[in-house]
């Protein structure tokens, strides 16, 4: 008699992550465009890695150099058999169009689109993933784009070039910065001085190209960077990590260090309402953020006028 068959184990189905970034790149006499493509196993190994420039005598919009990356990255996910992808987008109209919620009207945006998704029915599985924000990236993919576009080198030409902001012209090459994730290009001190003006207002930079939402990073800038303005950068990123409800500041005008409420103890069992700063020691009131006022209400302590506090 024949044994019974044995139940089939779970199948455990590989996913594999794409990413893909396209930039161009405006000049004064000619449109230079390049895309990049990267695939990732399911321990965010990678797998491929290509850059290409786009040879085209016609305009091509960013758009369309980003579905060329996304065309050639299916392409590739193909070739090498895998049948499960993640397919991160960093734009949302990409996003909603291979989601197929929109349609584009343009003829070119249609024909790559239409490219696009007859090689995701050669797959088993592509699942579209929106990635709203550069907060929201996780590591592995920061590493991912990192690379994609470290791997870009569109040959520039070597002649002077122009800033968009100061509308100066020739540049030294040297003196050109460019934003890594988008490719936007302005001169230095157009950069300095916009970096310093978001961080004094509290912001975080980003890229100075019209509704471009690139954000700068502090190692890209650092080279720019006085270190009073690098200071200030990891103040703001310090911030951005504490949600705003938890943040407290040191009332020490001489201090001013940044901490969270959740991480602070009780300085003493008595003074249940007591804490001190983590950085010049000075103890302060976690009620009314002021100086420890033992023998006082925080009330009274304020009606007391602006000489033992600050506005």
């Amino acid at each position: 008699m024949e044994d019974d068959p044995k139940p089939a184990g779970e199948i455990k189905i590989e996913s594999y992550s794409l990413y893909f970034k396209g930039l161009v790149s405006e000049e004064t006499t000619e449109l230079l465009a390049g895309f990049a493509v990267a695939i990732c196993d399911k321990d965010d190994n990678l797998l491929f890695q290509m850059k290409e420039q786009v040879h085209d005598s016609r305009v091509v919009t960013l758009m369309e150099v980003e579905l060329m990356a996304l065309k050639r990255g299916l392409t590739e996910v193909v070739r090498l058999g895998i049948t499960h992808i993640s397919i991160y987008c960093d734009n949302y109209r990409i996003f909603e169009l291979v989601m197929e919620r929109s349609v584009s009207e343009q003829e070119n945006i249609v024909l790559l689109m239409d490219d696009v998704q007859r090689i995701r029915q050669r797959l088993t599985s592509s699942a579209p993933v929106l990635v709203m924000t550069r907060n929201q990236i996780e590591f592995v993919y920061e590493l991912a784009m990192e690379t994609i576009v470290s791997e870009i080198r569109i040959d520039m030409p070597d002649h002077n070039k122009t800033c968009s902001i100061c509308s100066g012209d020739n540049i030294e090459p040297e003196q050109i910065f460019a934003v890594a994730l988008c490719g936007h290009e302005f001169c230095m001190e157009c950069v300095k001085q916009h970096i310093e003006v978001k961080l004094l207002s509290g912001g975080v930079p980003r890229c100075l190209h019209y509704q471009c939402e690139s954000n700068l990073t502090l190692g890209s800038c650092g080279n720019i960077l006085t270190s009073k303005l690098k200071a200030m950068w990891e103040l703001r990123i310090e911030e951005e990590s504490i949600p705003v409800a938890e943040r407290v500041y040191c009332p020490n005008p001489l201090c001013s260090s940044l901490m969270s409420v959740t991480k602070l103890s009780n300085s003493t069992r008595e003074d249940v309402t007591m804490r001190t700063c983590v950085k010049c020691g000075e103890p302060f009131c976690i009620n009314c953020k002021l100086p420890w006022h033992s023998n006082l209400s925080c009330n009274d302590y304020k009606s007391l006028g602006p000489n033992p506090t600050a506005d």
